[in-house]
């Protein structure tokens, strides 16, 4: 599997889409005409122009030099913009796909904090999208001048250039060790970064507790941590990074101590002109370019393998939904939890729901109920009723047993169930984007839902009234008006079931009863299932549930 995503993120590191490729034939081009400037060139005006005294040649070689020169320039730039519009698209797309896949996971089970995987995709993709913009260009564009710098020398003095590969061995072997420990560094910083988002982002929405709890300098000793481990990494990385251009070059230099000798030697004893010697050199002079260059591409593609690792592991970690109802379950029975009343409703027949291969939550839990009317489910903490709520919304699938809604499987009609989670999560954005989450109503269904949970007076009252910005988690509203607004968010839809989590655990006596009538007055057109521990709700409902032992006892039935 290791050696797969490494293959997969290696792939991902070389030209995608037409882009791309334009972007690889403007670097081998600008290759070419750059090594082609030294043969036009400089040869011809030492052995004519200077040796022989040619002066009227000059002017065609400038000419020459010069189309090349300007060629070159333009071909860089096209280099340059193909590339980044390359790796712009590639990370875009993979970013989409990250966020689509990650938000198809089971709730609750994200494999780390919010923060942490968003610092995680964001910071790994720009290592990608940096090599494909600066790394990516300089590999193919100082590879090519390389490879023809190389071909030219050959072609001049094949001894000296068979000495010349084989004193760039020892180098070609140094890079390959600095960039693998510059991989291993650099996964260790990127996962260091993400701890270090997770550590923010945690402390930044835990701040009144924080304040309140004197806990701030908790808070900074556990980031401390996280802080100084990516501190670490980050300066072996960066390190490693600087040491390559150095290292490479030191070696050069002794290798063409070496060829020079050589060449000088080859000179005296009248085998190659002093043109053919310079534009030798010339040429081998120009190698240091990509010297300098080759190590720092090389050292972003190593540190970009990294990072698309990273993130094919996460994307690999995408869950795949179980399949349901893919054994034929077993004709219903008679529920022992059932009000009566008109026919449909929903039915819970035999599920089982564990987490993994953990214990069993739900064993067995079987119920019938109306399709109106006010159902409220108790139960001690742990006892499973937030699983078995994960059910009803589609969030888990039992093993065994299902759920229908007027005999009709209920993942088969997923808007037909309204949420009202526990915690308060609101988004940024206008109260309106709040309530719709991309939903298309008029303003007036908007307020009838806001009137419904008595909070179209505030709604009045805040500036811009339904284009009102939120902040984080609707900051200035109190926690009472939070959870109207989830609970006018999850009417909206007008659903036939709605599932609310703790609905009254936020608001006042007042407030209370307020939304008790109200859950009465929706519990007469739908079927309306809360769980609560207070009293007060519990002794509103028609049918009162008990899970206990995995199963569903009720513990009073009225017809009122």
């Amino acid at each position: 599997m290791a050696s797969s995503t490494r293959r997969r993120a290696r792939a991902l590191l070389w030209p995608h889409g037409a882009s791309g490729w334009i972007g690889v034939a403007a670097a081998l081009i600008a290759a070419g005409l750059r090594v082609a400037v030294v043969p036009i060139f400089v040869g011809p005006v030492l052995d004519r122009v200077v040796a022989r005294g040619e002066l009227s040649a000059l002017p065609g070689l400038l000419l020459a030099a010069g189309a090349a020169v300007a060629g070159t320039a333009f071909a860089l730039l096209l280099q340059d913009a193909s590339m980044a519009r390359a790796g712009a698209n590639l990370v875009a797309g993979w970013r989409e796909r990250l966020y689509r896949g990650l938000l198809a996971r089971t709730p609750g089970r994200l494999p780390g904090t919010s923060g942490g995987l968003a610092g995680r995709v964001l910071g790994d993709l720009r290592e990608v999208e940096m090599h494909h913009q600066y790394g990516l260009g300089t590999l193919l564009a100082e590879s090519a001048a390389s490879a023809a710098i190389l071909a030219v020398l050959s072609w001049r003095a094949p001894g000296a250039t068979l000495v010349l590969l084989a004193l760039g061995v020892p180098i070609a072997v140094l890079l390959t060790f600095l960039g693998r420990r510059l991989r291993g560094q650099a996964r260790s910083a990127q996962a260091g970064s993400e701890a270090v988002a997770a550590h923010l982002q945690e402390g930044l929405r835990q701040h009144a507790v924080a304040r309140a709890f004197g806990a701030e300098g908790f808070l900074l000793r556990r980031f401390g941590a996280a802080n100084e481990a990516t501190r670490m990494a980050s300066r072996r990385r960066g390190l490693l990074y600087a040491v390559q251009v150095p290292a490479t070059q030191i070696a050069v230099f002794v290798a063409l101590g070496g060829l020079v000798a050589l060449l000088a030697s080859r000179a005296a004893a009248g085998e190659m002109t002093v043109g053919q010697v310079v534009e030798y050199l010339t040429l081998v002079a120009l190698l240091s370019t990509p010297a300098q260059l080759l190590p720092r591409g090389y050292a972003l593609m190593r540190q970009a393998e990294a990072a698309a690792e990273r993130l094919l592991e996460l994307e690999e970690g995408v869950e795949v939904e179980p399949s349901r109802g893919a054994a034929e379950p077993a004709a219903p029975s008679p529920s022992p939890a059932s009000s009566g009343g008109e026919p449909g409703g929903l039915g819970l027949d035999d599920l089982w729901v564990r987490h993994g291969d953990g214990p069993w939550i739900l064993r067995g839990a079987s119920a019938r109920l109306p399709k109106r009317g006010l159902v409220v489910l108790v139960g001690e903490s742990g006892a499973g009723k937030s699983t078995l709520l994960g059910v009803l919304l589609g969030f888990l699938a039992p093993e065994r047993g299902r759920v229908t809604l007027d005999g009709v499987p209920l993942q088969a009609r997923p808007s037909a169930v309204g949420w009202v989670p526990q915690s308060l999560d609101l988004m940024r954005g206008s109260l309106r984007d709040n309530l719709l989450l991309g939903r298309t109503s008029k303003d007036e269904e908007l307020l009838e839902v806001l009137r419904a949970v008595a909070m179209d007076a505030a709604v009045d009252a805040l500036k811009g009234g339904l284009d009102h910005v939120l902040d984080e988690d609707g900051s200035g509203l109190s926690g009472g008006q939070r959870q109207r607004l989830a609970i006018a968010r999850a009417l909206l839809g007008r659903p036939a079931v709605l599932l609310m989590d703790e609905p009254t655990a936020n608001l006042d006596a007042v407030s209370e009863w307020a939304l008790v009538r109200t859950l009465r007055q929706e519990a007469s057109q739908r079927l309306v299932v809360a769980v609560a521990h207070r009293d007060v709700l519990a002794d509103a409902a028609e049918l009162v549930l008990r899970l206990e032992d995995g199963k569903l006892h009720p513990q009073r039935a009225t017809t009122s």
